[in-house]
């Protein structure tokens, strides 16, 4: 599978955040509603080749441009043994590791390699989150309610205006891929995409190579684990040694399976995107489907593929720092 980087510019604010989960339910409705495609048909066969067990392609979640997820092991680069002198650079940057939910490329190429990245202070923002007031119209009226009757929503804003989603894809399937991005492009993307919310376009495909480990860059050790660009869900064999983090999603069917009369799926746990995992064999991908995911619709499948890449980890962390945040 080669990795190509997706860029695509969204002018306008969005609701519901860029998981490879909900990326790839657009995907499913694009391929759905959608003839020209040469290598399947419909939604139907587009998760039949996920359901085989060598699917086509494997998706990031989209994060601002130019940067990437912190690895959740990352404040552990930062920590002193407790009798050595206090260093208060290496504190401060333990803090701030704490704190940051994103690296810029050179920094995560950093972790990766086995090193401390050094934390720059003037860090890119990332995304913009914001309250935003709107006024309730009244049926009858068709004019703004009362006083009182303002309510707030919850945006975000990419900084640069532009998300990066990086993709795996099978030889055979660049252009079928392609297509389902463009395609997909001419609607917007989450909630309240009817006022123009998640409105975007492709602004630039193009072959990626930094998450290639080459010779040189291993010498501070020998590739051990991976760490995560993606929300997923283990599956029997995935291994099981590391440090993550997890968040119960609450999914909903998309479009016209809206009305279907019981629209949420169940309730899924899956690990963040920056998880770190211990393998001396590190494979393009883990996870799989989850099927199941709604009583109302049981060809409903959850996309929770991660989307891999390999890292060099200098010392190996005892036990399990899963938490839910």
């Amino acid at each position: 599978m080669e990795t190509y980087q997706f860029t695509l510019n969204v002018p306008s604010g969005f609701v519901t955040p860029w998981q490879a989960d909900t990326i790839f339910g657009h995907l499913c409705w694009t391929a759905e509603r959608h003839d020209c495609f040469q290598r399947f048909s419909g939604a139907a066969g587009l998760i039949e080749l996920f359901r085989k067990g060598d699917p086509p392609f494997i998706l990031s979640d989209g994060f601002p441009s130019g940067m990437l997820p912190a690895p959740v092991s990352l404040k552990n680069l930062y920590n002193q043994a407790g009798d050595e002198p206090v260093d208060i650079e290496k504190y401060a940057l333990m803090k701030r590791a704490k704190k940051i939910t994103h690296l810029t490329i050179d920094e995560f190429r950093e972790f990766q390699k086995g090193h401390v990245p050094k934390l720059a202070d003037d860090r890119p923002k990332g995304f913009i989150y914001a309250t935003v007031l709107h006024n309730s119209i009244s049926r009858i009226t068709n004019t703004t309610g009362t006083q009182g009757s303002l309510f707030e929503s919850d945006e975000m804003y990419a900084a640069e205006g532009e998300i990066q989603i990086y993709i795996k894809i099978k030889e055979g399937f660049e252009d079928d891929v392609r297509l389902l991005f463009e395609k997909f492009s001419q609607g917007s993307y989450g909630a309240k995409k009817s006022t123009g919310k998640g409105a975007f376009f492709v602004k630039n495909i193009k072959t990626y190579d930094g998450f290639y480990m080459a010779d040189e860059s291993t010498r501070a050790g020998k590739v051990n684990g991976f760490t995560t660009l993606s929300h997923f869900v283990p599956v029997a064999g995935d291994p099981t040694e590391g440090t993550y983090k997890i968040m119960i999603k609450y999914g909903k069917l998309g479009e016209e399976k809206t009305f279907c009369g019981q629209p949420f799926k169940k309730p899924i746990i899956m690990l963040k995107p920056g998880a770190v995992f211990y393998t001396d064999d590190v494979k393009p991908f883990y996870g799989g489907l989850v099927e199941s995911i709604s009583d109302a619709e049981p060809s409903v499948v959850q996309y929770a593929f991660a989307f891999a890449v390999p890292v060099v980890m200098a010392e190996r962390q005892k036990g399990l720092d899963n938490c839910e945040g």
